[in-house]
Formats: structure tokens, sequence, C-alpha cells
């Protein structure tokens, strides 16, 4: 595969938090734009580490984003063929911390994601934690991690762009249900941004006991629009033009609790229009639990249909209200804090 086809970058963060990359790119890239490439690991990871601050004992993982690309104009000739966008986190916890392997990548094609994460987390992964071990019993203060996981990272690269390319098989799986915690409603055009929460009344007993179950409304919000933003800058960055980035999915997970954020989108007139549920997988508490196909087809008939928010929070989760709660401004997300989430076991800081 042409290497100015594809977006590929393996992070890994030690227990320390340090992180180190190998991001591949155009020989003709400036210095100026190789710099910005490398400032990605930690854009990418920063909201990994962030979900760290909710609480000791809570270190929620985001195991996987993807996103959909839609043409930005009706023409495509101007266009670069650029089908997928998606990441994958492969986590490993030790006695002294927690370890990530953070996979980004972009293609013409619609990967197979499972193969991709496979090698990551049962191959790739699992050998730098390996190596490091051996290496260090081996060598003592004379071994140089740096030089050691730069090597790593260059042959993990390579094997997942040789993983590349194949087509994206349909896995059995065993059907999980969710319930729906939250609605986050999005409108994004060059003049236009707009991101808000609906959910569970403040003083609605269902709203402290479904905290247990997610990190924390405040960063389920900031997710979508964070990643989104992100990852159209990572497009500018390849100079892929004539595509616009919207999140299909983000997976999150810790210990045996799941979040799932679905979003659906449509584009008219310019203005990006979507719809997202935040979903726990089912479990004591949760009630009216669905698959996850029922809530796609929920969404597209929200979005097809243009009908108004309280219709809108029947068919989502009839016990939603409709006040709305931003998720852009500071002093919104503040506000989330201290009092969608003011009643969690934990202390939350940024």
């Amino acid at each position: 595969m042409n290497d100015k086809e594809i977006i590929l970058g393996l992070f890994y963060a030690d227990e320390d938090n340090l992180v180190f990359d190998n991001i591949k790119c155009s020989d003709d890239f400036s210095e100026e734009k190789r710099n910005e490439l490398k400032m990605l690991s930690f854009k990418f990871l920063g909201p990994v580490f962030l979900t760290a601050a909710s609480g000791i004992g809570n270190n929620w993982k985001i195991e996987s984003i993807e996103a959909s690309l839609s043409l930005r104009y009706s023409k495509a000739i101007e266009a670069d063929v650029i089908q997928s966008f998606f990441t994958l986190n492969s986590s490993i916890d030790t006695l002294e911390g927690s370890t990530n392997l953070f996979a980004l990548i972009s293609t013409p094609f619609t990967e197979d994601t499972k193969l991709i994460y496979d090698k990551i987390s049962e191959y790739i992964h699992p050998s730098i934690m390996q190596g490091k071990v051996v290496n260090e019993n081996l060598l003592g203060s004379r071994f140089n991690f740096s030089r050691f996981i730069e090597a790593e990272l260059y042959r993990g690269i390579n094997l997942i762009e040789y993983s590349l390319g194949s087509s994206r098989k349909m896995y059995w799986e065993e059907g999980q249900r969710y319930y729906c915690v939250g609605l986050i409603e999005r409108k994004n055009s060059e003049d236009i941004r707009v991101s808000n929460l609906y959910t569970f009344d403040k003083n609605d007993p269902l709203r402290k006991r479904y905290l247990d179950f997610i990190p924390s409304y405040y960063v389920v919000s900031i997710l979508p629009d964070y990643y989104e933003h992100l990852i159209n800058e990572t497009l500018e960055l390849y100079n892929k033009k004539g595509v616009h980035p919207s999140i299909r999915s983000i997976n999150l997970c810790y210990e045996n609790k799941k979040v799932v954020y679905l979003e659906e989108f449509t584009l008219d007139n310019g203005i990006l229009n979507s719809y997202g549920v935040i979903l726990v997988q089912q479990n004591e508490v949760t009630e009216m639990n669905k698959n996850i196909s029922y809530f796609r087809k929920k969404l597209r008939l929200i979005l097809d249909s243009k009908k108004d928010l309280k219709e809108i929070l029947r068919l989502i989760n009839p016990h939603f209200k409709e006040e709305r709660w931003g998720t852009i401004l500071d002093e919104e997300l503040n506000r989330i804090g201290e009092v969608l989430d003011g009643d969690a076991d934990f202390e939350f800081e940024v």
C-alpha cells in the first residue's frame, strides 16, 4: 500500500504515562508538519489519561474509536479516496501501573478492525512488556528503554501495515444488551457548533444509580466533540481533502463494566446534524435493555423523520428530561461535573 494513501501511528504510554510514538509520514513533509504530527500521540491519548482522574480504582479505558468519512461537497473529484478512520487501544495493568498501546489508522479500505486489534493486544503489546522485563534482567542499568521501545514500535507498525487491506468480516459475538443513560445532540458547520446532553433529571434516583456504570457524565460528554475535531485536524495534517469525519462509535471499559457511545448523522446544506446515545452494558440495575441495532435504528429514525425533542427523548428513554446541558464551554462542562456527577463516589479533577 502506498505510504501516501494511509495514516498510521503507534503510540505507547508506560506506567508513568511517558509517551513514545512512531508515525508514518511522507518524505516531503516539512519539519514543522513532522513536529505537529508528534503532538498527535499526546492529543489522542489525552482522554485515555483523563478517565483515570475519575478516581482511584476507576481507571476507565478507551478501547476504540471509529469515525465515518463523508464528502464535504457533492463532487468527489478533488476528494482523497479514504474510507476508514479508527483507533484501537490495548491496555495492560501491572503492579507498577497501566500501559497503553494505541494505534491510529486510516486507509482507503473498510478494514477488519478485530484482526488488527487482536494483533495489537495479543502479540505486539505483550511482546513489548516481555521484552522490557527480559532486557532489564539481562542488562540492568545498561538497558536503554528509549532505544528498545523505538525499535519495538517500528516493528509493530510494520506488522500492522502488513495487515491492512483485509476487508471487514462479520464475527459472531454473544448478543449484548444495553441501557441508554444519555443522549447527545450535535450540530457542526463552518459557522455553527452546538453540543447538548440530555439525561435524567438531576433529582431522579436513576441518575445517581447509573453513575457507578460510567466514567462520569463530564468525561463521556466531551469525547465525541473532542475526537471528531482531532480526527479532522489529523486529516488536514495529512492533506486529506474533501472528506469530513463523523464519530460513529466510542467504546470504553473498566473491569466488567462497558460503555458504548453510538452516533448517527445527516449532512444538510453543509450542516452536520447528529444524535448519539450513551449506553451502559446490561447489569443488575438496568431495565428496558436493547441491543446495539435497536439504538442504531432509533437514531436513524430520529434523523430521517426530523422529530421534535419531546418525541426524540420518548423514543430513546422516557425518563429523560428536556433540560439541555451544554458540553462545549468550560463553564457548561463544570456545571455537568458539579451537578450531574455531584453524587458520585469520587471527586473529579481536570
